[in-house]
């Protein structure tokens, strides 16, 4: 897939989790998908790129239905990731290109801790990636998106602050943005799967 489709794809689906967050009243739970160390210059743009969820998007509300087993025991797993570490390369908001120029930063686990330090390459399973996607730098309730590592592949989420899956409406029609194959997520990370198991915000071979 070309790069252009999936970050539009994106911005989309980001958008309309954005109009989901500014009306809402719950606690930010989670989300899928992690890293972006692509965006390079872009990122110094200013707050004025972070404005989206106007005028007639406002009106747009993703669909949503309850999480599977699956993705609530990893959304039980990172109910305290604020507290956990930061990537360096990520540590403050940066303006992200490929997240529809939301407001990003991401953390992890121990065991993504222990994988920076060791230089481990595909990263073991436990690794959990999540990056908080904000309207602005101090959006207060951003949407995270998570990269969970299972059995040898990465297991993708993107749900509302609430702790509901999205729908996907565009890439994979009806089905909901959780599991192995979330094509929303794969279609842009494919890029890094052989470099670095599929992940943009750190390169683990350094």
């Amino acid at each position: 897939m070309k790069r252009s489709t999936c970050v539009m794809t994106w911005a989309i689906s980001a958008t309309l989790l954005a109009t989901m967050a500014a009306c809402s009243d719950a606690p930010a739970v989670a989300s899928a998908a992690g890293g972006d160390a692509a965006d390079g210059a872009a990122n110094q743009t200013d707050a004025k790129g972070a404005d989206a969820a106007t005028g007639d998007t406002a009106m747009m509300m993703p669909q949503t239905q309850a999480p599977s087993a699956a993705t609530a025991a990893i959304l039980a797993k990172i109910k305290d990731y604020h507290s956990w570490p930061k990537f360096a390369e990520n540590a403050t908001p940066k303006l992200s290109q490929s997240h529809m120029k939301m407001w990003v930063v991401t953390y992890h686990n121990d065991v993504v801790t222990q994988a920076i330090a060791n230089k481990t390459l595909p990263l073991p399973d436990g690794a959990i990636l999540v990056k908080d996607n904000g309207m602005s730098a101090d959006d207060p309730m951003p949407m995270p998106t998570i990269m969970a590592k299972q059995g040898g592949q990465w297991y993708w989420i993107e749900a509302t602050p609430d702790g509901k899956v999205v729908i996907d409406e565009m890439m994979d029609k009806g089905k909901p943005l959780e599991g192995h194959d979330v094509k929303m997520c794969t279609g842009c990370h494919a890029a890094q799967k052989d470099k670095n198991d599929w992940i943009f915000v750190h390169d683990f071979g350094k």
